[in-house]
Parts: C-alpha cells; sequence; structure tokens
C-alpha cells in the first residue's frame, strides 16, 4: 500500500512539475486509489497482519477497464508508448521531452554528460532510437486467438501456481496484444535512456525487443536487406535457437546447444514440418512445443516467405538473372552471450580455468557452467555421504520417506478438511520431535537427485546469479522458490531447510570451483563496504566509453503519515482522524540519507553490469548497421548477423585489452595482490563459436 499509493502520487506530481512532496504524494496516490476501487476495478483489502502493522491487499477485479483506459491514452502524451515519429537525439543529459538520460540521483554524473565528452555513450542511445519497428500481422492474427483458447503457445501463464502472478503474466500478454493492435500497419519508435551502470532500457512500456518473447516475436523492422545466403545460414540458426528442444543425437544436446552447422541442418532436415507450423498453426500446433514459440514461430513464417518468394521467381533465378538470396526481410533474429557475468569474471582474472565452460575458448561443444559446478557439487555430497555410518544413512532415509509421505497426504487432502489439519499437526511434531536429524538429513536428500540434467537444473539459477551479488542465504531462497518449477518429482515435498543447505552447499563449493572470479567478488564487495565506511558513494568510470558510474544509494527517511481512504466513515476518533484514515510509513524522499550496506551489496554486480553495457556501447559503435542490445544479447537483421558475430567478439577483445581490471581496482582502491591472474589469452575469444551464439 505504501510503495503503490506513493508511486501514483509521486508521477502526478513529477507530471505537473510540482515540488518532491512524499506525504502530498502519498495523498494523492490514495485518492486515485480510492477512485479505481469504486469504480470497481480493483478491491484494497486487509490481509495478514507483519508484526505490528497492517498489510493490505490490492487484487485487480476488472482487467479490460485498466486495457480500455491504457487504449484512451494519446500516444503523444506518454513515452510509456511507442512513438509515430523517431525521438529527437540526446544532446545533453536531459531530453528536449524533459527525461534524463540515465536514471541515478547523482547530480554530477547527469552534469557532466554531453555528447561531445561522452560520444560512445549517446551515439548507442542515439542511434537505438532511430530504429523503427512494425508489427507481424501474420504473429499478431494468432496472439488473440491462443489467448481465447488457452493453447500451449501461452503454457507459461496456464501451468502457474500462484493465482496473482499468474493473472499478473495474463494481463501483461493481453496489454501486449492490444498494444500491437493499436499499432498495425504503422511504423513505430521507442525512446532510450541508460541506467546508472550504463545498460540501455526501453521507456516504452511491454511492447519492444527488450520484452518477452511474444513481445519480441510480433516485432519486424521497419527497414529491410535482402536476406543473403549468410543470413538464410542465420535464419535456420535462429529457428533451433528459438526451439532449443530435442536436437536427435544420442547425447540429448538441445538444438540451441550443437554446433552452429549442425543447428542449420536440423532446420533443413525439419523444413517442411517448419513450414507446416507457418501454413497453419492452429491446427500443426507443435510450434507451441518450442521454448520461444512466438519467435519460433515467427522465423518459420519468414522461411516459409523466403520460400514462396524463390517459388514465385524461380523462373528468373534458374536464368541467373535474379540472386536466389535477395529476398527482402524484416526479421530481426539475436545471439546471445553465454553465462555473461561468468565470462566477464573470467576475462577480468584471465582465468582459463572457468573459460571452456563459459565459451572464452574454441571448442566443439558449448561449453557447460552449470554442469561444470553441478559436478563438483555432487562429488563433494557424495563424498560427505559415504563418510556416514550406514546407521545414520538409514536415520536420514527414514525421516525423508515419513515427510515425503506426510506432505503427499497434506497435498492430497481437501482444503480445510478436519483430515488435513490431523496431518498439519502430524508433520509439526513429527519435526519437532526429529529437528537434528532431518537437518542432517538434507545430504542424503541430495545424495538422491543422481540425474545430472537433474543435478544441472538444481544449480542453475544459483550459478547464473552468483556474479550479481549472489550470497549464501540468496541461493539457499532461490532453491526453496524454484524446488517445484524443475519438475524433479522429490523437490515438491523438499523441506526449507535442504533447500537452505543446498545454497550454501553451492556458494562454498564455487569458492574452489571457480575460485579466482569469486575471490575477485570479494575484492569488490569489500571496496564497498570501504566506501560505506568512509561516507561516500563507490564510483568507477568503465574503461574505453569512460561511462560515469556512481553508487548513489539512498533512502527517505519513514515517517508516519496519515492518509485519508475516501471520505470519512463514522465518527471523528480521539486522534483527530476517522475510521477509513490509514496510518502509512512513507519513504520521504525529499529528506534523503544513505542507503545501508548498499555500497557492498551492489559492488560486484554493479561492476560486472558496467563492463556488459561497455561491451555493448563498444559494439554499436563498431557496427556501420542498426544494432539491437538486450543486456548481453545482441540482434540485428538476418543479413547482417555475420558481420555481428564478429563484431561482438572483436569488440570484447577491445575491452579486455585496455586492462579494465587495473583501471577498475585503481578507482575503487581494490587490493588484488592475493588474486592469482591466469593465463588465459583473450583473443581467443575471436575463434570461439559458443561465446555469443
Amino acid at each position: 500500500m505504501n510503495e503503490l499509493v506513493s508511486a501514483i502520487g509521486h508521477t502526478i506530481r513529477s507530471s505537473f512539475s510540482l515540488k518532491r512532496d512524499s506525504a502530498l504524494a502519498a495523498k494523492a496516490g490514495a485518492f486515485i486509489l480510492y477512485t479505481f476501487e469504486e469504480c470497481g476495478i480493483l478491491r484494497v483489502a486487509l490481509g495478514a497482519s507483519r508484526g505490528k502493522h497492517a498489510s493490505y491487499v490490492i487484487e485487480v477485479l476488472h482487467d479490460e477497464h485498466i486495457v480500455k483506459m491504457w487504449e484512451g491514452i494519446a500516444v503523444e502524451k506518454t513515452e510509456k508508448l511507442p512513438s509515430l515519429a523517431p525521438y529527437a537525439p540526446w544532446i545533453h543529459s536531459k531530453h528536449e521531452s524533459g527525461a534524463n538520460i540515465v536514471k541515478t540521483r547523482s547530480r554530477d554524473v547527469l552534469d557532466s554528460l554531453t555528447a561531445e565528452k561522452f560520444p560512445i555513450v549517446f551515439e548507442a542511445v542515439n542511434r537505438a532510437q532511430e530504429v523503427g519497428w512494425c508489427i507481424n500481422e501474420s504473429v499478431y492474427n494468432l496472439v488473440n486467438w491462443a489467448l481465447r483458447n488457452k493453447t500451449d503457445a501461452f503454457a507459461d501463464i496456464w501451468e502457474m501456481q500462484n493465482p496473482e502472478a499468474k493473472q499478473s503474466k495474463l494481463r501483461e500478454a493481453k496489454t501486449i496484444a492490444n498494444m500491437a493492435r493499436r499499432f498495425l500497419n504503422t511504423v513505430f519508435y521507442h525512446m532510450y535512456y541508460l541506467d546508472f551502470r550504463g545498460r540501455k532500457y526501453p521507456a516504452t512500456a511491454y511492447l519492444h525487443e527488450q520484452g518477452s518473447d511474444l513481445a519480441k516475436g510480433l516485432l519486424l523492422r521497419a527497414d529491410s536487406k535482402p536476406i543473403t545466403e549468410q543470413g538464410f545460414f542465420w535464419l535456420m540458426i535462429s529457428i533451433a535457437n528459438n526451439w532449443a528442444g530435442s536436437s536427435g543425437r544420442e547425447d540429448g544436446a538441445k538444438t540451441d546447444k550443437i554446433p552452429l552447422n549442425e543447428r542449420v541442418y536440423w532446420a533443413l532436415d525439419n523444413e517442411e514440418i517448419l513450414i507446416s507450423y507457418a501454413e497453419n498453426p492452429k491446427v500443426n500446433q507443435g510450434w507451441m512445443e518450442a521454448d520461444k514459440p512466438w519467435q519460433f514461430l515467427a522465423a518459420c513464417i519468414e522461411l516459409k516467405r523466403f520460400r514462396d518468394w524463390q517459388a514465385l521467381h524461380k523462373a528468373a533465378i534458374q536464368e541467373g538473372s535474379l540472386d536466389a538470396f535477395a529476398y527482402s526481410s524484416s526479421l530481426e533474429v539475436y545471439i546471445d552471450g553465454s553465462n555473461n557475468g561468468s565470462q566477464h569474471l573470467s576475462a577480468l582474472t584471465r582465468d582459463e580455468i572457468t573459460a571452456p565452460h563459459v565459451n572464452l575458448v574454441p571448442s566443439d561443444l558449448p561449453g557447460d557452467l552449470y554442469l561444470y559446478v553441478a559436478e563438483h557439487v555432487w562429488s563433494d555430497i557424495n563424498k560427505k555421504v559415504s563418510e556416514l555410518r550406514p546407521e545414520e544413512v538409514k536415520e536420514c532415509e527414514d525421516v525423508i520417506h515419513t515427510l515425503t509421505a506426510l506432505k503427499t497426504q497434506i497435498n492430497e487432502a481437501a482444503m480445510k478438511s478436519e483430515r488435513r489439519s490431523e496431518l498439519i499437526e502430524e508433520l509439526r511434531k513429527f519435526r519437532k520431535d526429529n529437528e537434528k536429524t532431518i537437518s542432517k538429513a538434507a545430504l542424503v536428500f541430495w545424495y538422491h537427485v543422481s540425474d545430472k540434467k537433474h543435478q544441472r537444473k538444481v544449480v542453475k539459477r544459483n550459478v547464473m546469479t552468483l556474479p550479481y551479488g549472489g550470497t549464501p542465504y540468496g541461493l539457499g531462497q532461490q532453491q526453496i522458490d524454484d524446488a517445484r518449477k524443475h519438475g524433479i518429482d522429490s523437490l515438491n515435498t523438499m523441506e526449507h531447510k535442504w533447500g537452505s543447505f543446498m545454497g550454501r552447499e553451492v556458494f562454498e563449493d564455487c569458492k574452489e570451483s571457480l575460485s579466482r572470479p569469486m575471490r575477485l567478488l570479494s575484492i569488490f564487495e569489500e571496496a564497498g563496504k570501504k566506501a560505506e565506511a568512509e561516507g561516500r558513494f563507490l564510483s568507477w568510470n568503465v574503461p574505453i566509453t569512460n561511462f560515469p558510474v556512481v553508487q548513489h544509494y539512498t533512502e527517505g527517511i519513514t515517517k508516519r503519515v496519515y492518509v485519508q481512504y475516501g471520505p470519512p466513515t463514522g465518527i471523528r476518533l480521539s486522534t483527530g482522524y476517522y475510521e477509513n484514515t490509514l496510518q502509512l510509513h512513507i519513504c520521504m524522499l525529499e529528506d534523503q540519507k544513505p542507503s545501508k550496506y548498499k555500497q557492498s551489496q551492489g559492488a560486484s554486480p554493479n561492476a560486472i553490469h558496467s563492463l556488459d553495457a561497455a561491451h555493448l556501447m563498444i559494439a554499436v559503435h563498431n557496427c556501420s548497421f542498426p544494432v539491437t542490445t538486450v543486456h548481453d544479447s545482441f540482434g540485428c537483421l538476418l543479413a547482417d548477423m555475420s558481420d555481428l558475430f564478429v563484431i561482438i567478439r572483436e569488440s570484447f577483445v577491445e575491452l579486455y585489452k585496455s586492462d579494465p581490471l587495473k583501471s577498475l581496482m585503481e578507482q575503487i582502491n581494490g587490493n588484488i595482490s592475493d588474486v592469482e591472474i591466469g593465463s588465459l589469452d583473450i583473443s581467443l575469444i575471436l575463434d570461439s563459436e559458443y561465446a555469443f551464439a
């Protein structure tokens, strides 16, 4: 409630250029929220209390009313909708529209930014704003049908267990579909800005190239180029990448994890099936099984259009008067980094040990950092279990069996039934009586997860987020949150203690299996702690782009504010307020103080993100054609992908030849004397097929 009414109020006051006043913002936001409730759009209900404070649950009742209001907003009134004309280029930190190029509260950063002083930075944003987009009508024509009929194209929505999250995801899909309808047969553009690390984002909501699979599948570039033979090669790779399913290989590798040539052959071997999806997608629904169904379908449709064009011009192609690959394509395709955060850590420390697993060196097949860590983790688990006495293992297995049986029965019992209540009480008592054994049983529980694919799934999110400030506690919470998502039966009844154990196990293992990167992460954290102790914001300029990063973490002092929610009801109380006067603890944004612990917590992820952003900007600068950038993902027209494939790698080498580690450490006073720098030759990435693929 606090955050929502404050956000609404601050947005209203900002749009009218009013002075920042958090108390008035909360009151204005509460008025709008109450108005929505009176109109029957949403419902505000008192939820479970948190300590001494009441909490409120805000439930959306009628999505269609919100969508209708959204559709009523004129395009020119908000940058949250695409523009029908390109935005004026950024020249200074403040755009002519009034927006700032960097989302930061640091006045020093904003005052320093000009196109003359930071040409690469401004070029990255301005070139993106010049790119026009349009809607792929063939894809759009299927979206509403797929939503109405609850097809597997939206399986990620229908399979969600959390009803609120499911509703939110469905609302997003419907909003994207309605926005696409609004911009059919028109060319539109986005405004872009940077976060304080230099990462680029569109101001448009939902319908943009950084959006969901649905959003990306709906988009085509407004311009086009002849596909070329190389472009056809990349079209087939894009199909294989977006399918990301069985490739038919004996090793079970998926189509996005096999050599590029094999991805092309896989698509060629299945071309008739792929075209059948494009010809009759409502009947031939196999495309819905793809990892990214909407981008996969869009690529299949482009393949069909290309083959139809070739058939139409068959005579001219055969007589040699027309190139067989002169078909003009507007499809945007993407290649992605491989564990990008770990790629940067490996490059910074020149770590020849982790480099093959994040594809910084040439290899026959893609490296797999998740599997590498999983093998280390389970090797340790297996060793520890082998050291237990047989009676200890038996005791642990008995506890696991009993807990699994009880939880299974609870899940099968009718909600709010007497039987369910009895089982829950039995479970509570069993946990209390066997607390020590349950804790010890974590080892044996994970020991029985013996399938390597399952082991990889378990550690994947932990390893992915480790470079961005992962902690033992945070990794354990991820294990708890993700347990039911892996499709591993035993994890459906996992004890939270066992999830916490695995988070700690992964963290401790990575200190050995990823020793250099982990030590570097701790140095960034130490630099942040030192900055916080000295009362300053950690800051640095990123090499080559010179982008100024300042961890300007502040928070408003919290004060109690009385907010009237609707017309006064009941009698005036002794406090002078009414029954429906809310006591909210509001963060006063105009009364700032430095945030605690943020300098240390943010140091490592922000350093990695800033290098990621620098690589993006350098690549854009080195390309003579428009490039779509989505953090560690790079996109362009099919005809340009062969060049982009090379330039991304050359730009990565350019960044790391500048020795960014030395530059960063000098600026943040980091001590790397005890970090052993490896022997990795960073130029090997030039010949790595899978670094970005």
